[in-house]
């Protein structure tokens, strides 16, 4: 009995504290997936897909380092800081605020903890500062504004040795900084605040300077919190001139390090997640040979065989833009080109490797197979249709990244390299990110496949531009002259409208007289779109005034005293060409001499571009007498 139970005391080891769970396991997981994973990154580490476009590199959460505390330096922040960041967002950064419930919210809170559980589990501990628990950094009701003592401090404690005499982030020792300080001159303070009003930037700068910010140390103690205060008033009239930037603009740094960092056109950027990465992390590998106890049409690539069991989807993808992707005005394009050139433009045209020789399989453009098979295994979302019988010898794996935009972005978004006046040529998913409805939770697939339609609708359809905007018009004779006033407002595009410089939407008024007929000279018209142009060497930017989400384009026209008496109604029209750009390029190269081959195909582009001109809206308003 004793030696057994010494066997017994032997093998027995004192358990160590529990592993904390990982923030897969929480229950604020698929939050975390729809709102912060494409900055953050499915590791937690800061390079989620969309790390490339924001303002403000995302930060990396598991090294439970944070820049807004209300703790001492090097203390991670408490809860309520964290509460506070997700709430309200870091102005001037791509960081926006979140409102969800607060239980939420709190979900949020923990799974960020648990990215970093080491430096939490230290600050908990007993006695440790800024801990759950104990007092953080308070400071005491802000007294008068005082800015004259502030600027006197500034000098006098250093401050402008790093950030510059006026703020301008110029000083010597600031620019050799590993993250020099950013110019108060001209951004917003980050700091998360409820409100922007001369009260919050106050309170913003004044905790910032009491708690410090990475390399800056913190005055909690050193100075009183009547000097803070006085401090936080200099900071912010130092930044009176400072606004955010157009949020859908890249940074010149963000442009200068994608020409080293080489993003790739139709490539997934994320990194992290590598089942996520292997389906569109790099050009699509070949299928290779299609596995025994798959059905012939199982074992297929064509997507009428698909149709077989997904009849429904087919039948919706067939006339997209996706099923139409390898059109002519494409395939005359890149007729001839070097395959290389070829190559690059299939990636997203007909991403299939088997696609990359002609023939019918590249004509089906992006097929299902393009999204969904790999080494014919079918991956997509999960909860599969119940109208679906399960398939067991044809093997399904399911995906988040399914119900997320960055499933869209390498095809919709171009490098930051390609930028011209500070935005891609491509810049969709970045308007998305930076607008009102990532925030909201709202992906690209809720408007573009709702209920998982493969429709894809976009531009092309009247139906669907037309719930993206709202006219109002207003007509007016006084003096003998007409005013007309229409105004054009994105209301439901959660990106720019029209995004990308291929459409053009005309806005233009129209006076009639009393027989409805129009009235010569009494007409004018305003273009809604991106125009650009490549003189052979690169790309310009004639004019950008197309509509960001939520905003409005006006349009405001005067007729002098004349044949505007007979004016009844003022004519307001809407009219999109949807592919324009393209439409001016059928033309130049048709006016070239080129193959017949090609030639056909670009007529046969050019009449379909045409084809698909369509009045949005058209509206006759009553002349106000």
């Amino acid at each position: 009995m004793l030696i057994a139970g010494a066997i017994l005391l032997a093998a027995w080891v004192p358990a160590g504290p529990p592993r904390p769970p990982a923030p897969r396991a929480l229950p604020g997981w698929a939050l975390y997936d729809r709102f912060c994973l494409p900055c953050h990154g499915t590791a937690g580490d800061g390079r989620g897909p969309a790390a490339p476009y924001t303002r403000g590199r995302p930060r990396d959460l598991t090294q439970g380092s944070y820049a807004w505390r209300s703790t001492p330096l090097g203390q991670p922040p408490t809860d309520d800081d964290l509460r506070t960041v997700i709430r309200h967002g870091a102005p001037g950064t791509s960081m926006p605020g979140f409102d969800l419930p607060a239980a939420e919210i709190d979900q949020l809170v923990e799974i960020v903890k648990a990215f970093a559980p080491g430096a939490f589990a230290a600050a908990a501990a007993p006695g440790a500062p800024g801990a759950p628990g104990a007092p953080a950094i308070a400071l005491a009701p802000p007294p008068p504004p005082d800015r004259a003592r502030g600027a006197e401090l500034w000098s006098r404690h250093g401050c402008a040795s790093c950030h510059g005499p006026n703020g301008a982030a110029d000083a010597q020792a600031g620019k050799a900084m590993a993250r020099p300080p950013y110019d108060l001159t001209r951004e917003p303070l980050h700091r998360p605040r409820a409100t922007d009003d001369a009260a919050g930037r106050r309170r913003a700068a004044a905790l910032s300077i009491a708690t410090g910010l990475g390399t800056m140390p913190g005055y909690a103690g050193a100075l009183t919190d009547a000097e803070i205060w006085a401090l936080a008033d200099h900071v912010v009239a130092l930044g009176g001139g400072a606004a955010s930037a157009d949020r859908s603009a890249l940074d010149d740094a963000a442009i200068a390090a994608d020409r080293t960092a080489r993003v790739v056109v139709g490539q997934w950027p994320g990194q992290g997640a590598p089942d996520e990465a292997a389906l569109f992390g790099g050009p699509v590998p070949p299928q290779g040979p299609p596995p025994a106890q798959l059905a012939p049409a199982q074992a297929s690539l064509d997507p009428q065989q698909c149709a077989r069991c997904h009849a429904k989807q087919v039948r919706e993808w067939a006339p997209s833009v996706h099923g139409r992707a390898a059109s002519p005005g494409f395939a005359a394009q890149i007729f001839a080109r070097p395959q290389g050139e070829v190559a690059s433009c299939l990636g997203c045209h007909a991403p299939l490797a088997e696609q990359r020789a002609e023939g019918p399989l590249r004509q089906t453009g992006v097929s299902c197979a393009g999204c969904h098979v790999r080494g014919w295994t079918r991956h997509g979302p999960a909860r599969r249709s119940p109208s679906l019988l399960p398939l067991p010898g044809y093997p399904l794996a399911t995906l988040d990244i399914y119900e997320r935009g960055d499933l869209c972005l390498p095809c919709h978004q171009l490098p930051p390299r390609t930028a011209v006046n500070g935005k891609p040529l491509l810049n969709t998913y970045k308007e998305w990110l930076e607008g009102p409805y990532m925030r909201r939770g709202i992906q690209c697939q809720h408007c573009h496949m709702p209920n998982r339609e493969h429709t894809f609708l976009g531009v092309h359809d009247p139906d669907t531009f037309r719930q993206g905007i709202a006219l109002s018009a207003t007509a007016r004779a006084a003096d003998g002259g007409v005013t007309v006033v229409a105004e054009l407002a994105n209301v439901g595009a959660g990106h720019s409208l029209p995004t990308t410089p291929t459409p053009a939407a005309w806005l233009s008024i129209q006076l009639l007289d009393r027989g409805a007929r129009p009235i010569l000279g009494a007409s004018a018209t305003l273009r809604i779109g991106r125009d650009i142009y490549h003189d052979g060497t690169r790309w310009h930017e004639r004019a950008d005034t197309r509509i960001p989400p939520g905003g409005r384009r006006t349009m405001a026209r005067a007729w002098q005293a004349g044949r505007t008496a007979e004016a009844t109604l003022a004519r307001v029209t809407v009219e999109v060409h949807p592919d324009d750009y393209y439409e001016q390029l059928y033309e130049r190269r048709l006016a070239e001499k080129l193959p017949p081959a090609q030639r056909a195909l670009y007529v046969e582009a050019l009449a379909r571009a045409r084809r698909a001109h369509y009045v949005a809206i058209q509206r006759d308003v009553p002349i106000a007498r």
